[in-house]
């Protein structure tokens, strides 16, 4: 039985634009009503996930930073999964090669990685990282490149989170668009890929919504809370 459900916020919640699809809002709401506690999984900062859990209805645990980040919002204890200092060592040396390289706003903010605007792309940082023999990964999110550890994804976040609900993975439904969500829908015991997603995502879950954004979102709801309430 699926007691929680993880959604991705940007591309899966908004439009290519950030602007959130209220689609999305209602579903969210309407999966608290039915008593599944909703995880907002982010590769965004904390604080914005905070604040999108406040405005949203979001009850469960919050995933930051691509996984970085699991904030259990029953006793305010904030658990960092990873560590930044190998990303510093990775934005140096991008920054040898490009010289128009530009963190985001947030980038500073981080604790555990950083995102770069996409000035460059992914598999261009990727080359770098395997040239300074850095343990870095690159990810395209569509909004940035994120720049992480191998060991901050939101698969191993999602484990964290349901440790600390008291059930198991197979116990979450996971709903994302982007390669940073691989790994969560990987894990979870059911997972939605919106339409509008990247292939690597829509490979990754269980099944494809027909719909895009937040609808797709509210139509992933509906199936849960059809098929396992």
């Amino acid at each position: 039985m699926i007691k929680a459900i993880a959604i991705d916020i940007d591309g899966t919640m908004t439009y290519k634009d950030r602007r959130l699809d209220v689609a999305a809002l209602d579903a969210v709401r309407r999966a608290e009503v039915a008593g599944l506690s909703v995880v907002l999984a982010t590769g965004n900062v904390f604080c914005f996930a905070e604040a999108a859990a406040i405005l949203l209805g979001a009850s469960g645990p919050l995933i930051a930073e691509d996984g970085g980040i699991v904030f259990d919002r029953v006793n305010g204890r904030e658990h960092v999964l990873g560590y930044r200092v190998e990303t510093e060592r990775g934005l140096a040396a991008l920054k040898k090669v490009f010289s128009d390289l530009r963190q985001t706003r947030s980038s500073r903010m981080r604790l555990t990685g950083l995102t770069i605007e996409r000035t460059i792309t992914a598999e261009q940082a990727m080359e770098v990282f395997r040239m300074e023999a850095l343990d870095l990964v690159a990810i395209d999110s569509g909004f940035a490149i994120h720049v992480k550890s191998p060991s901050v994804n939101k698969g191993d976040a999602l484990r964290k989170a349901a440790s600390l609900l008291g059930i198991s993975t197979a116990e979450i439904a996971a709903i994302g668009d982007a390669p940073n969500d691989v790994e969560m829908l990987r894990v979870a015991g059911l997972s939605f890929a919106v339409a509008n997603s990247h292939e690597l995502a829509k490979k990754a879950a269980t099944q494809v919504t027909k719909k895009s954004h937040g609808e797709g979102v509210a139509e992933a709801v509906e199936k849960i809370i059809e098929l396992y309430r």
